[in-house]
């Protein structure tokens, strides 16, 4: 990065030299360049005049060409939207005229055809729409029959019924304009109120050829189009016509005015300019076509009439040519430092206000250009920039929204937070769901974050899209496994609305369970009006997704089903009596059989919320508690370290999975209290002997391992095996794995590595010390004693 002290001697020793050595030859030769052109243009004047002319005229002509078009796409838009009207399409198809056809009519003047009176401004005067089936005419605020229209309302004055109906309507017409013809607006009143009117005809239906069964017929204020030919006319004396594709002459700004058909045929390809002899003067005849109706915009121009402005145009260029070349050399030197002051003041106020390219500028021009460069390109940055952020910030807009941080008086279409974050509602009805992910496993193992965000735009995509098939919906990311979306609703009725809401959250919840696998549960709310009930709405869905501890996962939960609550639950004090003795009697089965009443007298009612189900639920576990803290129940060895029955009954999603961890836990808390070994202890002990003498090859064997086989906990593993069978657990392995180390040890010639390894010891060290600690001898002087024809040493065991 160059330095401002580096930058500005540079400037003054090469820039500001070089530039205004540049200007000041610049301003010489620019002296010297009139002198050897104007003698040129003296000479060519006529030719560039003529040139200078064709091309005004064409130039104009291809502005009226844009002008026109434009006003035409105006009366093909309203063409199409008129046309494609299927309401229009079943009107053309029926052949009744009864009362109840009238009545389809009129609602269709009513409904549709009036909400395009704002086209009927300006270029546009009236349209109207024929249907054969009963000579009906139709346009805004208006249905009659065809003879009354042409009489009372619209009649051409060149035109009689007959042939207005054969012409107009009831010829084959596809995107036709009739050449301009005066209308009578009033045909009753005194002079008919005339207007020139160029008629636009399309035949209905649209893409049938044969089988004609109505016309569209659109009235262009030709006034418009003259006052268009008289902008031209004004600045170039010339005659402007519109040739249609029939060369047909649509419009002129001479009345009666006609075309030879030698100049009608030359009028191929898209533009052109010829000259021709009219009525015996030289013209010029330029044209060009328009895409939009296939017409020719022709301009006639007498050459005389700008041949007189080519001879004064050659005195004045001599004059001006001497005038610039004395006054040139005498301003050149002057001009020259007095342009090169301003670009100097820029340079100083560029290196001021910015920092300095690092690519050294040539002059002080270079400097200006880099810096505009930069300027350009930090813009295009911040855009991107800001584009980048437009999805955070609707994401951030729809989250606010949703849980009613928005203020519903500024939810309208004048705010500009909606129009920025591309939002725009179809209706005032709303509803929210709520979309919870409960099981994902059967998606994908993984429970990185980047799966979730997966898990989370998958349900997004699918939302919106099932919403927006009908409606419109709009997603956005609550918490991790928690998406909302938003609902907006087309108006229809209130029972109409409650079913299409419910097939909708089946609808989601089928194709995350179907397609994906993925166990979800889905609560929506009631449907409401207005923007500002979004909140409540988002409310209601949050009161209802805690129903899914009573429901259950993969279910769908309505705010509008939910019963009336009521406050208590039945858990009495001799139901907590008898729970507590059977606990410390160690009746496991009784101790089910009480919880299960328990819940089901509680969560299969009606009426429970879900915190009055949590209450109860802590009540029972408070119970739990009480019996642990009265006894010498050894918690650690219950439960393990660090284990909090209320967290862990706590984290349990619904009521069921609350139910079977209580269980779980009295389970283990009644077994504790039995003194006498009971036929499920003594399973369970030749269970845990059976897997041991089978695993003892295992260097895992353990307590930990044989205690996740089993699904208990360590610490009452260790206490259920000491109180079971009279020894330690750990004991007991070491005992079977030297005992199997001894029967390989009469089998084969093995070292003490192969043995360790064979009965699960990880190195031969640890192998000796325990087989020494229980033998009393290490493995080799065990297997010398016991070789064949030796005496046997005494063994001392513990």
């Amino acid at each position: 990065m160059l330095s401002l002290s580096n930058l500005l001697p540079r400037l003054r020793k090469r820039g500001r030299s070089r530039v205004l050595k540049t200007m000041i030859v610049s301003n010489l030769l620019i002296l010297m360049l009139p002198m050897a052109m104007g003698l040129f243009l003296y000479a060519q004047v006529e030719n560039v005049m003529e040139s200078n002319a064709e091309r005004s005229n064409s130039a104009m002509l291809e502005q009226l060409r844009l002008s026109l078009d434009n006003k035409l796409k105006e009366v093909d838009i309203l063409a199409k939207q008129i046309v494609f009207q299927p309401k229009l399409s079943y009107l053309l198809s029926g052949d009744r005229s009864d009362e109840e056809e009238s009545y389809r009519q009129v609602e269709f003047v009513r409904e549709y055809l009036s909400r395009f009176k704002s086209f009927v401004s300006g270029f546009v005067k009236d349209f109207y729409v024929h249907l054969q089936a009963g000579d009906v005419i139709l346009k805004p605020d208006m249905r009659t029959d065809a003879r009354m229209f042409y009489n009372s309302y619209y009649k051409y004055a060149q035109m009689d019924y007959e042939t207005w109906r054969r012409s107009v309507l009831g010829g084959s017409h596809n995107m036709a304009y009739l050449p301009s013809s005066v209308l009578l607006q009033n045909p009753e009143e005194a002079g008919g109120n005339p207007a020139d009117v160029i008629t636009y005809v399309q035949s209905l239906p649209l893409h049938e050829i044969s089988g004609k069964r109505g016309a569209l017929v659109i009235l262009i204020d030709a006034q418009q189009v003259q006052e268009m030919f008289r902008q031209l006319e004004s600045a170039n004396d010339s005659t402007i016509y519109i040739v249609d594709r029939n060369r047909m002459i649509v419009a002129s700004n001479e009345k009666g005015a006609m075309l030879p058909d030698r100049v009608l045929e030359r009028l191929t390809g898209p533009s052109g300019l010829f000259d021709e002899t009219l009525n015996g003067t030289e013209s010029m005849v330029s044209y060009t076509e328009s895409k939009q109706a296939g017409w020719h915009y022709v301009s006639v121009m007498p050459r005389d009439r700008f041949m007189q402005r080519v001879m004064y145009i050659k005195k004045l260029a001599l004059s001006l040519f001497i005038a610039s070349l004395v006054a040139g050399v005498v301003a050149a030197c002057w001009l020259a430092y007095r342009h090169y002051r301003p670009v100097k003041r820029v340079v100083d106020a560029i290196v001021q206000g910015k920092p300095v390219p690092d690519k050294p500028a040539a002059n002080e021009y270079d400097f200006i250009r880099q810096t505009i460069e930069g300027s350009f390109v930090e813009e295009r940055h911040l855009r991107n920039r800001l584009s980048q952020q437009t999805p955070v910030m609707r994401a951030d807009f729809l989250s606010r929204l949703i849980r009613g941080y928005v203020d519903p008086e500024q939810t309208g279409e004048e705010d500009p937070t909606l129009g920025f974050t591309d939002i725009q509602f179809v209706s005032n009805v709303f509803a929210v769901f709520l979309v919870q992910v409960e099981d994902i496993s059967r998606f994908s193992e993984d429970r990185s974050e980047r799966l979730w965000g997966l898990i989370r735009f998958i349900i997004s995509n699918i939302g919106t899209e099932l919403a927006n098939s009908r409606h419109q919906g709009f997603a956005v990311d609550l918490e991790r496994d928690r998406v909302a979306l938003l609902v907006n609703f087309h108006p229809m009725p209130a029972e109409q609305l409650a079913e299409e809401l419910r097939e909708l959250a089946e609808a989601l919840l089928r194709l995350m369970k179907e397609r994906y696998h993925v166990t979800a549960t889905i609560a929506a709310s009631s449907v409401h009006e207005g923007a500002g009930k979004i909140g409540s709405a988002y409310l209601e869905a949050m009161a209802a997704l805690d129903y899914r501890m009573f429901k259950g996962r993969n279910a769908i939960i309505h705010f509008g089903e939910l019963r009336e609550a009521k406050h208590h639950y039945y858990y009495p004090i001799e139901f907590e009596v008898q729970l507590v003795n059977h606990v410390k009697s160690g009746d496991v089965e009784n101790v089910a059989k009480l919880l299960d009443n328990i819940y089901a007298m509680n969560i299969h009612s009606e009426g429970m919320t879900p915190e009055l189900g949590k209450c109860l639920f802590f009540n029972i576990v408070s119970t739990f508690l009480k019996i642990m803290n009265s006894t010498d129940v050894d918690h650690e060895a219950l439960l393990g370290r660090n284990f909090d029955p209320v967290k862990h009954l706590f984290g349990c999603t619904t009521a069921e999975d609350m139910h079977n961890a209580t269980k779980r836990l009295y389970e283990r808390l009644a077994l504790s209290f039995r003194t006498d070994p009971s036929d499920h202890s003594r399973q369970l002990l030749s269970e845990i002997q059976v897997y041991i003498d089978t695993h003892l090859s295992d260097a895992n064997l353990g307590l930990v391992m044989i205690a996740d086989h089993f699904r208990m906990t360590p610490q009452y593993i260790s206490s259920f095996f000491k109180k079971a069978s009279g020894q330690n657990l750990i004991d007991r392995i070491t005992r079977a794995r030297i005992e199997k180390a001894k029967q390989l040890m009469e089998g084969a010639e093995l070292t003490n590595a192969q043995l360790a390894q064979m009965v699960g010891y990880t190195n031969d060290v640890v192998f000796i010390r325990a087989f020494k600690k229980l033998e009393g001898v290490p493995p080799g002087k065990y297997r010398e004693a016991h070789a064949p024809g030796k005496p046997r040493l005494q063994a001392h065991y513990e």
